[in-house]
Order: structure tokens, then C-alpha cells, then sequence
């Protein structure tokens, strides 16, 4: 038989200092955890919505903390990840926001879930299938009003120089370019699968990267990206139009940096979709 709790440890135990009074009137703007690894089902990347898997996601979860507050109660935003069942999706995010808004007593949450999704890549010629790895980022934030979700793709391409290209005798220089798109949709919005996303925006480059490349599939793609240089200027905005024809999609921002091989900086450019309307 297990020994009862003395006295003190019991009161010990039911101790619960987060909940007292804090006199020094600063709210907080978060306070949470970080970097908390999870297993999550994830939907909405394929274009058919039947398609579900279990990936693991490294989460942030926060709350706002009202100035009279102390503390709040981090073992509840646990309790609160382990009951979400629901695959990963816009309205998901925001019921899970809204459990966590209660269980905290809290004006404000946020949440962010990073993971890796792998989609089957043939090669361009062979059609050799391999798997190619997606860094991926959803995020979502809600308060008493409103809310929104989206997701963060880092898509990688090549990029061939124009100036190399126009001023050697033969050959010319390329870099891995990685396109990151961060896209916000509000609440009651319809969401872009991130696959069509990934789809278009592989080819904002001078040529798609594949995990794959037999010796015909590298000719393909090296001539590809001769005959359509870029600099890093031309491979944002023309991820930038390739967005904005999406009417579904109206707030993004996209930055576009190149790993140089002749140099050693990285060259980057941004631009986000309100630019695009003024």
C-alpha cells in the first residue's frame, strides 16, 4: 500500500503561485512554450482532401498574460495539444486557438508548427521517382474578435546568372535559390493547398530542383536553366505574379535568396502582395 502525502507535501502539491496577483501592471505579450515536439495530422497539401498523414511537428504555443495575472498554467497548453485530434487545417488551427484561449482565461493566442513534408518528385526525363522534403511552417493567431492562419514553404530552385551567362566566352554561373513564401489567409477563408502553391512557384527560377537526376534528367535540367537566366530580382517577381493571378491568395510575402557560387554573400530580394496594389 503506497504512504498517504504528509501534510505539507500535500500542500505543497496544491500550491498554485501562477494564479496570484502581480501588482507591477505589465502585461505580457506572450508567454508560452517552445520548440515542444508532437506527433499531428496534417491534411491540405495534396489537392485531394482524402489524403492524411502523421507528421512530427515542433510546436510554439503561446498566450497573452493580463497585467494583474502572475503566471499561467504551461502544463494546460500540453493538455490542450494532446486533445486536438483534428487533422491540420485553417478551422482546426482556430478551434485549437480557441480551447487554449479558455483554458488559459487569455485575450490573445498564437501557435506555430514546423515539420517536414515529403512529396514523390519524378525526374524530368526518366520519371525515376524519389522523395523531396518540404520545410514547412504553419502559424495562426486569434483574439477576441478575429483570427488567421497560413503557411511558410521554403521551395528550392536554381538560379542561372544573366550577366555570366551574356559575358562568358562559354558557360555561365548558377546557385541553389530558395523561395520562401509566407501566406496568410483570414478565418473564414478558402484555402490554397500548399502543393499547387510548391507547384507554381518551383518554376519561379531559372529551373526546378529535383532529389533525382540521372544523367539525361541533368541535361534537361541544366539547358533549362541556360535558356532561362535569372537574377534574383526577376525570380521574386515572377513568384510574385504567379501568386497574385491566384485570386484565392491576397496577402503574402515572398523572399527569394540565392546561395552565390562566385561570390560570398547571398543575394536576396523580398516583395509582398501589398506592393503589388498600390
Amino acid at each position: 500500500m503506497s504512504e498517504l502525502p504528509l501534510p505539507s507535501e500535500a500542500v505543497r502539491v496544491q500550491a498554485d503561485p501562477q494564479s496570484n496577483q502581480d501588482q507591477r501592471g505589465v502585461p505580457l505579450e506572450q508567454v508560452g512554450i517552445s520548440r515542444v515536439r508532437y506527433p499531428v495530422i496534417v491534411a491540405g497539401w495534396e489537392t485531394d482532401p482524402s489524403q492524411q498523414r502523421e507528421v512530427e511537428g515542433i510546436f510554439d504555443l503561446a498566450v497573452s498574460l493580463a497585467a494583474e495575472k502572475r503566471g499561467i498554467h504551461m502544463s494546460r497548453l500540453i493538455e490542450s495539444l494532446h486533445r486536438w485530434k483534428e487533422p491540420l487545417s485553417l478551422s482546426s488551427l482556430q478551434s485549437f486557438l480557441g480551447d487554449i484561449r479558455r483554458q488559459q482565461v487569455a485575450t490573445d493566442a498564437s501557435m506555430r508548427c514546423a515539420f517536414t513534408w515529403f512529396v514523390s518528385r519524378p525526374a524530368p526525363q526518366t520519371a525515376l521517382p524519389a522523395w523531396q522534403g518540404i520545410e514547412t511552417r504553419w502559424h495562426a493567431a486569434q483574439n477576441a474578435h478575429d483570427g488567421s492562419s497560413g503557411y511558410t514553404l521554403r521551395i528550392p530552385v536554381t538560379n542561372l546568372c544573366p550577366c555570366s551567362r551574356d559575358i562568358s566566352d562559354y558557360g555561365a554561373h548558377s546557385q541553389r535559390g530558395w523561395i520562401t513564401v509566407k501566406i496568410e489567409f483570414q478565418r473564414n477563408s478558402c484555402i490554397v493547398p500548399p502543393e499547387e502553391v510548391f507547384e507554381k512557384l518551383q518554376h519561379a527560377g531559372s529551373a526546378a530542383i529535383y532529389p533525382l537526376l540521372k544523367r539525361p534528367d541533368e541535361r534537361y535540367v541544366t539547358m533549362k536553366a541556360y535558356d532561362q537566366p535569372v537574377f534574383v530580382e526577376d525570380a521574386a517577381r515572377r513568384a510574385a505574379l504567379l501568386l497574385h493571378e491566384d485570386s484565392r491568395i491576397s496577402d503574402f510575402r515572398i523572399e527569394v535568396r540565392n546561395e552565390e557560387s562566385i561570390h560570398t554573400h547571398d543575394a536576396i530580394a523580398v516583395v509582398t502582395s501589398k506592393h503589388l496594389l498600390e
